[in-house]
Protein backbone atom coordinates (compact mmCIF):
# COMPACT_ATOMS: atom_id res chain seq x y z
CA UNK A 1 0.00 0.00 0.00
CA UNK A 2 1.28 3.60 -1.08
CA UNK A 3 2.08 6.24 1.71
CA UNK A 4 -0.31 9.39 0.97
CA UNK A 5 0.92 12.36 0.31
CA UNK A 6 -0.45 13.86 3.54
CA UNK A 7 1.14 11.27 5.43
CA UNK A 8 4.92 12.13 3.85
CA UNK A 9 7.77 13.90 6.11
CA UNK A 10 8.79 17.36 5.63
CA UNK A 11 12.16 17.29 5.70
CA UNK A 12 14.90 20.38 5.12
CA UNK A 13 17.89 20.50 3.97
CA UNK A 14 20.45 23.90 3.23
CA UNK A 15 21.21 24.67 0.11
CA UNK A 16 24.68 24.76 0.65
CA UNK A 17 27.49 22.45 -1.29
CA UNK A 18 28.55 20.66 1.93
CA UNK A 19 24.67 19.30 2.11
CA UNK A 20 24.84 17.96 -1.33
CA UNK A 21 26.65 14.33 -0.61
CA UNK A 22 23.38 13.62 2.15
CA UNK A 23 20.62 14.86 0.04
CA UNK A 24 22.29 13.35 -3.49
CA UNK A 25 20.02 10.28 -2.66
CA UNK A 26 17.26 11.67 -1.98
CA UNK A 27 16.85 13.82 -4.92
CA UNK A 28 17.28 11.30 -7.42
CA UNK A 29 14.14 9.46 -5.65
CA UNK A 30 15.55 7.10 -2.51
CA UNK A 31 12.62 7.27 -0.24
CA UNK A 32 9.75 9.65 -2.64
CA UNK A 33 6.77 8.50 -1.28
CA UNK A 34 8.15 9.25 2.52
CA UNK A 35 10.18 12.38 1.88
CA UNK A 36 9.21 16.06 0.95
CA UNK A 37 12.48 17.84 0.33
CA UNK A 38 12.61 21.42 1.46
CA UNK A 39 15.58 23.82 1.23
CA UNK A 40 16.50 27.14 3.52
CA UNK A 41 19.75 28.10 5.45
CA UNK A 42 20.29 26.75 8.61
CA UNK A 43 19.06 29.62 10.45
CA UNK A 44 15.27 29.43 9.32
CA UNK A 45 15.62 25.72 9.32
CA UNK A 46 15.98 25.99 12.63
CA UNK A 47 13.33 28.07 13.27
CA UNK A 48 10.60 26.06 11.38
CA UNK A 49 11.72 22.92 13.02
CA UNK A 50 11.11 25.25 16.30
CA UNK A 51 7.68 26.11 15.01
CA UNK A 52 6.82 22.57 14.11
CA UNK A 53 6.69 23.14 10.09
CA UNK A 54 9.25 20.17 9.59
CA UNK A 55 9.80 16.92 10.89
CA UNK A 56 13.06 16.33 9.99
CA UNK A 57 16.04 18.90 9.00
CA UNK A 58 19.47 19.05 8.55
CA UNK A 59 19.61 20.83 11.89
CA UNK A 60 22.64 23.35 13.46
CA UNK A 61 24.06 21.57 16.08
CA UNK A 62 23.43 24.57 18.53
CA UNK A 63 19.57 24.05 18.04
CA UNK A 64 19.77 20.28 19.82
CA UNK A 65 20.13 22.30 23.17
CA UNK A 66 17.19 24.76 22.11
CA UNK A 67 14.70 23.10 20.69
CA UNK A 68 13.11 20.47 23.08
CA UNK A 69 11.88 16.79 21.73
CA UNK A 70 14.53 16.17 19.26
CA UNK A 71 16.21 13.00 18.18
CA UNK A 72 19.51 12.45 16.09
CA UNK A 73 19.46 10.08 13.20
CA UNK A 74 22.61 8.04 14.32
CA UNK A 75 25.81 8.26 12.31
CA UNK A 76 25.05 11.36 9.94
CA UNK A 77 26.21 14.58 10.30
CA UNK A 78 28.12 17.19 8.96
CA UNK A 79 31.41 18.15 10.23
CA UNK A 80 35.16 18.77 10.01
CA UNK A 81 38.83 17.55 11.82
CA UNK A 82 40.80 20.46 10.91
CA UNK A 83 39.80 22.87 8.64
CA UNK A 84 36.09 23.32 7.30
CA UNK A 85 36.85 25.97 4.85
CA UNK A 86 33.50 27.23 4.88
CA UNK A 87 32.95 28.50 7.88
CA UNK A 88 35.23 31.63 8.94
CA UNK A 89 35.68 34.68 10.77
CA UNK A 90 37.24 37.34 8.19
CA UNK A 91 38.86 40.04 10.39
CA UNK A 92 40.24 43.29 9.63
CA UNK A 93 42.71 43.31 12.92
CA UNK A 94 44.41 40.39 14.61
CA UNK A 95 42.73 38.25 16.94
CA UNK A 96 43.75 39.94 20.10
CA UNK A 97 42.61 43.51 18.91
CA UNK A 98 39.06 42.48 17.80
CA UNK A 99 36.83 44.01 20.13
CA UNK A 100 33.14 43.79 17.61
CA UNK A 101 32.28 40.63 15.44
CA UNK A 102 28.99 40.97 13.24
CA UNK A 103 27.48 37.27 13.25
CA UNK A 104 25.91 35.60 10.03
CA UNK A 105 22.48 36.03 10.06
CA UNK A 106 22.12 32.35 8.54
CA UNK A 107 23.98 31.17 11.01
CA UNK A 108 23.05 29.55 14.54
CA UNK A 109 25.97 27.07 15.60
CA UNK A 110 29.04 28.59 13.62
CA UNK A 111 27.33 32.30 15.45
CA UNK A 112 27.90 30.18 18.87
CA UNK A 113 31.18 28.49 17.79
CA UNK A 114 33.05 31.47 17.80
CA UNK A 115 31.47 32.92 21.07
CA UNK A 116 32.87 30.16 22.60
CA UNK A 117 36.52 30.14 20.75
CA UNK A 118 36.94 34.05 21.72
CA UNK A 119 35.94 33.44 25.29
CA UNK A 120 37.72 29.73 26.05
CA UNK A 121 40.24 29.64 23.03
CA UNK A 122 41.78 33.33 22.46
CA UNK A 123 40.61 34.89 25.94
CA UNK A 124 39.29 37.72 24.97
CA UNK A 125 35.83 39.25 25.08
CA UNK A 126 34.54 41.50 21.63
CA UNK A 127 30.52 42.28 21.49
CA UNK A 128 28.81 39.78 19.23
CA UNK A 129 25.97 41.70 17.06
CA UNK A 130 24.20 40.39 14.63
CA UNK A 131 25.72 41.29 10.83
CA UNK A 132 24.27 41.80 7.54
CA UNK A 133 24.48 39.26 4.80
CA UNK A 134 26.48 41.44 3.03
CA UNK A 135 30.35 41.09 4.37
CA UNK A 136 31.30 44.93 3.22
CA UNK A 137 28.31 46.06 5.50
CA UNK A 138 29.18 43.97 8.54
CA UNK A 139 33.00 44.82 8.36
CA UNK A 140 31.74 48.54 8.43
CA UNK A 141 30.74 48.69 11.52
CA UNK A 142 32.85 45.77 13.20
CA UNK A 143 36.58 44.32 13.03
CA UNK A 144 35.51 41.06 12.58
CA UNK A 145 32.34 39.09 10.75
CA UNK A 146 31.57 35.11 10.68
CA UNK A 147 30.76 33.82 7.34
CA UNK A 148 29.68 30.06 6.71
CA UNK A 149 28.74 28.00 3.74
CA UNK A 150 28.69 28.64 0.10
CA UNK A 151 29.67 32.39 0.45
CA UNK A 152 32.74 31.65 2.76
CA UNK A 153 33.96 29.10 0.48
CA UNK A 154 33.69 30.91 -2.63
CA UNK A 155 33.58 34.41 -2.42
CA UNK A 156 37.04 36.43 -2.05
CA UNK A 157 38.24 38.16 1.16
CA UNK A 158 38.08 42.13 1.16
CA UNK A 159 41.33 43.70 0.83
CA UNK A 160 42.92 43.96 3.84
CA UNK A 161 41.50 41.06 5.75
CA UNK A 162 42.51 37.64 6.51
CA UNK A 163 40.17 34.29 7.54
CA UNK A 164 40.31 31.97 10.74
CA UNK A 165 39.28 29.01 9.84
CA UNK A 166 36.47 27.90 12.59
CA UNK A 167 37.01 24.49 12.80
CA UNK A 168 40.72 24.35 12.17
CA UNK A 169 40.69 26.92 15.47
CA UNK A 170 38.28 24.21 17.36
CA UNK A 171 40.49 20.99 16.12
CA UNK A 172 43.70 22.85 17.74
CA UNK A 173 42.25 23.84 20.73
CA UNK A 174 40.33 20.10 21.65
CA UNK A 175 41.65 18.01 19.04
CA UNK A 176 38.69 16.80 17.75
CA UNK A 177 36.37 16.98 14.49
CA UNK A 178 33.32 20.07 15.21
CA UNK A 179 30.02 18.85 14.31
CA UNK A 180 28.15 21.53 12.38
CA UNK A 181 24.90 19.87 11.47
CA UNK A 182 23.02 16.76 12.21
CA UNK A 183 19.70 14.86 10.86
CA UNK A 184 17.82 15.76 14.02
CA UNK A 185 13.63 14.65 14.25
CA UNK A 186 10.81 15.09 16.22
CA UNK A 187 10.41 11.70 18.50
CA UNK A 188 9.16 8.86 16.90
CA UNK A 189 8.75 9.96 13.50
CA UNK A 190 12.04 8.52 12.30
CA UNK A 191 11.30 4.85 11.10
CA UNK A 192 14.09 2.00 10.16
CA UNK A 193 12.87 3.15 6.71
CA UNK A 194 13.79 6.92 7.08
CA UNK A 195 16.93 5.92 8.67
CA UNK A 196 17.87 3.50 5.69
CA UNK A 197 16.95 5.87 3.26
CA UNK A 198 18.94 8.90 4.94
CA UNK A 199 22.10 6.30 5.06
CA UNK A 200 21.37 5.17 1.37
CA UNK A 201 21.27 9.10 0.24
CA UNK A 202 24.59 9.34 1.64
CA UNK A 203 26.37 6.26 0.12
CA UNK A 204 24.94 7.41 -3.15
CA UNK A 205 26.32 10.90 -3.06
CA UNK A 206 30.04 9.64 -1.82
CA UNK A 207 29.74 8.12 -4.64
CA UNK A 208 29.94 10.94 -7.15
CA UNK A 209 31.44 13.37 -5.47
CA UNK A 210 33.22 14.04 -8.62
CA UNK A 211 30.00 14.62 -10.59
CA UNK A 212 28.76 16.54 -7.21
CA UNK A 213 31.56 18.96 -7.47
CA UNK A 214 31.46 19.42 -11.44
CA UNK A 215 27.19 20.09 -11.81
CA UNK A 216 27.98 22.52 -8.92
CA UNK A 217 26.95 26.58 -9.26
CA UNK A 218 27.10 29.42 -6.89
CA UNK A 219 25.86 32.77 -8.18
CA UNK A 220 27.26 32.17 -11.48
CA UNK A 221 30.65 30.74 -10.07
CA UNK A 222 31.68 27.29 -10.90
CA UNK A 223 34.89 25.65 -9.39
CA UNK A 224 34.62 21.74 -9.95
CA UNK A 225 38.40 21.62 -8.43
CA UNK A 226 37.92 23.92 -5.38
CA UNK A 227 34.57 22.62 -4.90
CA UNK A 228 35.89 18.46 -4.79
CA UNK A 229 38.97 19.17 -2.94
CA UNK A 230 36.60 21.07 -0.41
CA UNK A 231 34.27 17.66 -0.18
CA UNK A 232 36.67 15.39 -0.25
CA UNK A 233 39.18 16.86 2.50
CA UNK A 234 37.30 19.64 4.41
CA UNK A 235 34.17 17.63 5.10
CA UNK A 236 33.13 14.37 6.99
CA UNK A 237 29.34 13.32 6.91
CA UNK A 238 29.76 10.45 10.03
CA UNK A 239 28.76 10.88 13.15
CA UNK A 240 30.86 8.65 15.39
CA UNK A 241 32.13 8.18 19.32
CA UNK A 242 35.06 11.23 18.33
CA UNK A 243 31.95 13.42 16.74
CA UNK A 244 29.39 12.79 19.55
CA UNK A 245 32.53 13.70 22.35
CA UNK A 246 33.08 17.49 20.76
CA UNK A 247 29.19 17.52 20.80
CA UNK A 248 29.59 17.29 24.25
CA UNK A 249 32.22 19.73 24.71
CA UNK A 250 30.78 21.99 22.68
CA UNK A 251 27.52 22.27 24.24
CA UNK A 252 28.79 22.37 27.43
CA UNK A 253 31.14 25.12 26.54
CA UNK A 254 28.54 26.73 25.14
CA UNK A 255 26.36 26.90 28.35
CA UNK A 256 29.46 28.13 29.97
CA UNK A 257 29.56 30.53 27.86
CA UNK A 258 26.13 31.95 28.35
CA UNK A 259 25.39 31.14 24.61
CA UNK A 260 22.95 28.09 26.17
CA UNK A 261 20.36 29.11 29.15
CA UNK A 262 20.37 25.61 30.39
CA UNK A 263 22.08 22.00 29.81
CA UNK A 264 21.98 20.17 27.35
CA UNK A 265 20.75 16.65 26.45
CA UNK A 266 20.99 14.93 22.99
CA UNK A 267 19.02 11.91 22.36
CA UNK A 268 19.92 9.31 19.32
CA UNK A 269 17.27 7.75 17.89
CA UNK A 270 16.12 4.03 18.04
CA UNK A 271 13.83 1.68 16.71
CA UNK A 272 12.58 -1.77 16.16
CA UNK A 273 15.22 -4.22 16.86
CA UNK A 274 18.04 -1.15 16.84
CA UNK A 275 16.20 -0.63 20.21
CA UNK A 276 18.21 -3.65 21.50
CA UNK A 277 21.35 -2.53 20.35
CA UNK A 278 23.79 0.02 19.73
CA UNK A 279 23.92 1.24 16.39
CA UNK A 280 25.80 4.34 17.28
CA UNK A 281 27.35 5.28 20.38
CA UNK A 282 24.60 5.28 23.04
CA UNK A 283 26.70 8.16 25.45
CA UNK A 284 28.59 11.09 25.84
CA UNK A 285 29.20 12.98 28.36
CA UNK A 286 30.94 16.56 28.78
CA UNK A 287 30.00 18.42 31.75
CA UNK A 288 26.65 19.69 31.12
CA UNK A 289 25.85 17.74 28.16
CA UNK A 290 24.58 13.62 28.63
CA UNK A 291 23.68 11.31 25.71
CA UNK A 292 20.83 9.11 25.62
CA UNK A 293 18.97 6.98 23.10
CA UNK A 294 15.44 7.40 22.50
CA UNK A 295 13.53 4.16 23.34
Amino acid sequence: MKTSVAARLRVGAVPFLNARPLVFGLEQGIARERVELQYDVPSVLASRMAAGDLDVALLPTIELARIPGLVVVPGLGISARGPAASVILVCKKPLAEVKSVALDPDSRTSNALVQVLFRETWKTRPLFSMGASDLAASLLKHDAAVRIGDKALFEPLPAGTEAVDLGAAWTRARGLPFVFAVWAARSGVVDREIYDALHQSKRQGLRVLDLIALDYTWRGIQDPEKSLDYLTRNMSYRLGAPELASLGSFLASARSAGVLEHDAEVALAAFGKAAGRPIAPARTRARALAGRVER
